[in-house]
């Protein structure tokens, strides 16, 4: 890796561009005119081989990304009837409704990072800021070539613009990382491995209190002290509706089995979804104002619990609704952990003044301050 050509081409047709060294750090700042942003590309060549296998980090926490060679593809929906994609709002879990596939042997893509790997050496190309778009990586084995694109297409702009932020390094698969690391300024939180349990993937939505109590009785002799005990999906009246468990099933609330596993000495975790709301629930029933509008509709997320839509993480209203639910969830009833799935959902697109990662930015550093120090689980959220 030595040569990086960006370009970066306005609306109006104005184009402006240049080379950077890919090595270390490197920033390309440009001061562009007022104007709407089209493109930001940048091209490198990356030589092919039949031994190098490639890496790119999916779009969120749930997506498939495995290393590929030059014989793999990603396969995309075309596939499937359009039909059934539009009403169980598949192309929604993923990037599909804003990234082209081009399902050839060969071609990969992702967000953020990606490395490229002959046995033990690894090349890496990270990225040091999202905030202007998130950086989308895609590579050709058949040209040997990686391309570039910041996720800022219709933004407006005018003065100091970051095209590209990047992080370039190659060695051992530590050595990169920790490199890559150190320039972000990523420190863990903690360096405590936490082993536990989830009601999840041992009965999905069919608990209530009976079933958990069961649970954690059968965990007394399994876990250690410190492990986490976590109710998952199916406490909740609906999902969206989070002040007050479902009264059939938990009778009694969730402080009292917070208590429970406290005195088993484990630590006690609680399944949420802030971000989004079900259409069955009283949330969606009582406040349409509070969804996220997409081109005046709107944004359905996907089918589960029978369709479930974006909430618009500006409404006042909203922010507010999360600070009453993270208070009772952490402060009255006493969780020490949340798992926050579903999180994607607060940031399917931008606007002309924000980026689709910025919004995406945004709504973690809401998280963090509406749980303070407690533990959060971030589940089906881009990883940046």
């Amino acid at each position: 890796m030595k040569e990086l050509f960006w370009r970066i081409q306005l609306d109006n047709g104005e184009t402006f561009s240049g080379v950077a060294a890919a090595e270390g750090e490197v920033r390309i700042v440009t001061d562009l005119p007022r104007g709407v942003l089209k493109s930001v590309t940048a091209e490198m060549v990356v030589p092919a081989g039949e031994e190098m296998r490639v890496f790119f980090n999916g779009f969120q926490s749930w997506s498939h990304c495995p290393e590929r060679g030059p014989k793999d593809s990603i396969r995309s929906l075309r596939h499937l009837p359009r039909l059934g994609v539009k009403k169980f709002g598949l192309d929604r879990y993923g990037d599909y409704y804003f990234v082209p596939y081009p399902e050839r042997a060969g071609v990969s893509h992702g967000f953020s990072y990606g490395y490229f790997r002959r046995g033990e050496e690894y090349r890496l190309v990270g990225s040091l800021d999202e905030i202007p778009g998130y950086t989308m990586m895609e590579y050709d084995f058949r040209g040997g070539r990686l391309r570039l694109r910041r996720d800022c297409e219709g933004m407006l702009c005018g003065g100091e613009f970051h095209a590209f932020d990047l992080f370039f390094a190659r060695g051992r698969e530590n050595e990169v990382f920790d490199a890559w690391f150190a320039a972000l300024g990523i420190k863990p939180r903690t360096t405590e491995k936490l082993a536990g349990y989830s009601s999840w993937y041992n009965r999905y939505q069919n608990i209530d209190a009976t079933a958990i109590r069961s649970d954690l009785k059968a965990c007394g002799d399994m876990l250690q002290p410190g492990d986490l005990f976590q109710i998952d999906d199916g406490w909740e009246p609906a999902v969206g509706d989070w002040l007050v468990p479902d009264v059939h099933k938990f009778p009694a609330g969730l402080k009292p089995l917070a208590e429970s596993i406290h005195e088993k000495g484990f630590r006690a975790g609680l399944w949420l979804a802030p971000f989004v709301c079900q259409k069955g629930s009283e949330i969606y029933k009582n406040h349409r104002d509070w969804l996220l509008q997409v081109d005046g509709k709107p944004w359905y997320c996907g089918v589960n619990w029978g369709g479930f839509y974006s909430l618009d993480i500006d409404h006042p209203e909203v922010r507010e609704y999360l600070r009453q639910v993270f208070r009772r969830v952490l402060t009255e009833w006493g969780f020490d952990l949340v798992k926050l799935d579903f999180l994607y959902g607060a940031a399917p697109f931008g606007n002309e003044t924000e980026s689709r990662a910025a919004r995406m930015i945004r709504a973690m550093d809401l998280l963090r301050k509406l749980c303070g120090d407690k533990l959060i689980l971030g589940c089906g959220v881009p990883l940046m």
